[in-house]
């Protein structure tokens, strides 16, 4: 059970921009991780194209490679923010997938994120639009031998659907505690329900108005979850995706001893 922060998070970055590439002092984060006790660093890609982000330059994905060992990190989770601004049913995108997941099978990534919001938002309405490009795009990982996760809002109910419909073992569901848990539409007993499929863990803590702030002045009940990710034995791996506050670095720290206190409370190690 391993226990990650999203790529950015440690430092600081420009007002109202949580979800920002650290352009400038990408590298500085390695050994920060390193030092607080992270297992890994969550990378991703924006939602515009930056050919600056080092995930599109091989010289770079060594420097990733070789930063990680240095520190003694694990390489695990990529996710494509792109999708965001990008409708995955466009074969633009589908094109762009096979660029990005032949990037992430030389740095050896082990799972890619499709958070499936904005222009690519699934919903009750067009959920069975999706099940075609994600058949493609499963396959496409399956091959790489990476896992494809999708992060959605959808309800328990047609989400099981469209996981029924495209029938793969290789897909599987990202659980983000504060996107999904402040959706009126969904509940705490989903992580028992979704227990086949839940294959990673977003940590967010959000207020009732979707505000994302630090862990603990939202909205979510970590109790709540904590008790049901104990009912179905998760034993897999978390990132933290949260409100990084005024210090990221003194908020990493209390994010990871939060963490473990739940996992030691619910006897999840």
């Amino acid at each position: 059970m391993l226990i990650g922060n999203v790529q950015g998070r440690f430092l600081h970055s420009p007002k109202n921009r949580l979800q920002f590439f650290p352009k400038r002092n990408w590298r500085d984060e390695f050994e920060l991780a390193q030092s607080i006790g992270y297992d890994f660093i969550e990378f991703f890609s924006e939602r515009i194209y930056n050919k600056e982000n080092p995930i599109w330059s091989n010289n770079l994905l060594s420097e990733y490679k070789n930063l990680c060992k240095k520190n003694g990190l694990r390489i695990i989770t990529f996710c494509d923010d792109y999708i965001i601004s990008n409708d995955i049913r466009r074969l633009d995108y589908q094109n762009y997938y096979k660029k990005l997941i032949s990037k992430c099978e030389k740095l050896g990534i082990k799972k890619i994120i499709l958070p499936l919001y904005g222009k690519s938002n699934l919903n009750y309405k067009n959920y069975n639009e999706f099940v075609i490009p994600l058949f493609k795009l499963d396959k496409i990982s399956k091959r790489k031998k990476i896992k494809l996760l999708i992060e959605t809002n959808l309800d328990k109910s047609n989400l099981i659907k469209l996981f029924n419909s495209v029938n793969s073992n290789n897909l599987k569901l990202l659980f983000d505690t504060g996107n999904r848990i402040t959706n009126p539409n969904n509940n705490y007993s989903d992580i028992t329900s979704l227990f086949k499929i839940i294959d990673h863990i977003h940590i967010k803590d959000k207020t009732i108005n979707n505000k994302n702030v630090t862990i603990g002045e939202g909205d979510v009940d970590f109790n709540k979850i904590f008790k049901n990710l104990k009912n179905i034995n998760y034993n897999k791996n978390f990132t933290f995706e949260t409100n990084k506050g005024k210090d990221p670095i003194k908020t990493s720290i209390n994010n990871l001893k939060f963490i473990k206190k739940m996992i030691f409370k619910y006897n999840l190690a």
